[in-house]
């Protein structure tokens, strides 16, 4: 792999400043490169449908504002990666240069690996300002707020909640759309909305030859849930990522590369103690699906909330600021690998005629999916930089969509399975497979009182049975 080099003499990156207004819920976040490119990115926490705190104290809005202004400054920095970052806005002690440090690089490594940027002389970070915002704990009411993308993992989410009768409302960040309404219409609470404009200058340059790629946008979810917790008044900040976030999809410098590094345990633990250290203690963020597998919460998903089928998708390319790929009218693209990886967790849970009923064809027919089958397999190249989960939860799906259906004929991609990974298994590897994926496990950092109302248990034992 070949060292980038570089088209422009930008040296370093600026954390300008920030404002916010009062009146209008709005906050806005100003980056520079070397003070010569500006980016104004705006986000408003406004919303009609639901009622500000009316003991507002303007220190703690600044420290939640500053964290923010911290980890929106991603999107802008990776456009040209720069050995300094200069944080103008306020002080960072050598604690928080660590946690910066280490963030951005996890953040961003799967970035630099596709860009083929080194990172050895990169995330330098420097704070000129001598004041530093101080810790202000703030009391919050005992409510949970839910973060969305209308996938199936944050709706089992949402349903495992109202089993335990604990209150809560839904959030979600950037924009609504057709796949949230009408989830929303069947979840029956109420959604918060914080809208987000990112800066015209940024695709300018992404249209130009600076660089691209993918951001964590999970993290910059997070601490604009702080600034919500605080301004509307929710204890518990809800998210949905499971055990399967935790694995990597490849290495490259000695470095472990995970697409889900920011929905992973890792970060959650090392995220609730900065925000202990830095904002608040009372504040409680985590993921209530950490208990399990992706494989276990299809199970979930498919046996208790059908009523889901015709409306959810987890099919990135809907969420895409500039979509160029047209999905069917169930918003499904069905050429991604979320929609390769969706249709094979859910298969063996459900029958035929059920699956082609939210995706409108049988992708094990897909020929031309062949290597992206491989790949979520991991019998070619490496797990796709996706939101996929192990290859171990694609091969027992495989196995056991082969064991419960009666087919007239083997579809074309089952066959590809038979012929590169069940020809090496033992009847004893997939039992192994299926203890680990169907285990829930006991690693989270779910507050007690949170973990002691919820049913985790809520299907019977014995879920295979045959299926057509």
């Amino acid at each position: 792999m070949n060292k980038i080099t570089y088209h422009s003499d930008w040296k370093k990156f600026y954390f300008e400043n920030y404002t916010f207004d009062l009146v209008n819920l709005e906050a806005k976040f100003i980056y520079s490169f070397d003070r010569e490119t500006y980016f104004e990115e705006v986000i408003s926490f406004d919303d009609p449908n639901f009622d500000l705190r009316s003991d507002l104290d303007f220190e703690i809005l600044d420290n939640l504002l500053f964290h923010l202004h911290m980890a929106l400054g991603i999107s802008y920095y990776k456009a040209y990666p720069t050995s300094k970052l200069i944080v103008d806005s306020w002080y960072l002690d050598s604690y928080q240069v660590s946690f910066w440090k280490k963030f951005y690089k996890n953040w961003l490594w799967e970035f630099l690996f596709i860009n083929k940027i080194f990172p050895e002389n990169l995330f330098h970070f420097e704070s000129n300002h001598e004041k530093k915002l101080q810790k202000k704990d703030f009391l919050l009411k005992d409510r949970a707020l839910v973060a969305i993308g209308w996938g199936k993992d944050s709706l089992v989410s949402m349903e495992l909640f109202k089993k335990a009768w604990i209150g809560f409302d839904t959030f979600v960040f950037g924009k609504t759309d057709s796949i949230k309404e009408s989830c929303i219409n069947i979840i029956w609470k109420n959604n918060f909305l914080v809208t987000r404009k990112i800066s015209q200058k940024l695709f300018e340059l992404n249209e130009s030859w600076y660089f691209n790629g993918h951001v964590p946008i999970t993290w910059i979810i997070a601490f604009a849930m702080e600034v919500i917790a605080y301004l509307y008044d929710y204890k518990y900040l809800v998210l949905s990522n499971e055990r399967s976030a935790n694995f990597w999809n490849t290495e490259w410098e000695w470095v472990d590369v995970n697409h889900q590094y920011s929905k992973s345990l890792e970060f959650e633990e090392d995220f609730a103690l900065y925000v202990q250290k830095y904002i608040s203690s009372d504040v409680k963020y985590f993921s209530l699906l950490r208990w399990m597998y992706e494989f276990k919460i299809a199970e979930l998903f498919t046996k208790l909330w059908t009523k889901y089928f015709q409306a959810f998708s987890s099919c990135n390319n809907n969420f895409k600021i500039h979509n160029t790929t047209k999905a069917h009218q169930w918003i499904w693209c069905n050429n991604c690998p979320k929609c390769a990886f969706v249709f094979s967790i859910l298969r063996p849970f459900i029958n035929k005629q059920e699956v082609i009923d939210i995706f409108w064809e049988d992708l094990y027919q897909r020929k031309d999916l062949e290597k992206l089958f491989k790949e979520l397999l991991g019998v070619s190249w490496m797990k796709p930089f996706e939101c996929v989960w192990t290859n171990e939860e694609v091969i027992l799906a495989m196995k056991k969509t082969i064991e419960n259906t009666c087919y007239n004929e083997t579809p074309y991609i089952l066959r590809i399975f038979i012929k590169e990974v069940d020809k090496n298994m033992k009847k004893n590897d997939y039992i192994k497979i299926e203890n680990k994926l169907l285990k829930v496990y006991d690693e989270d950092i779910i507050p007690a009182e949170i973990k002691t109302k919820i049913d985790f248990y809520p299907i019977e034992e014995n879920i295979w049975k045959k299926i057509r």
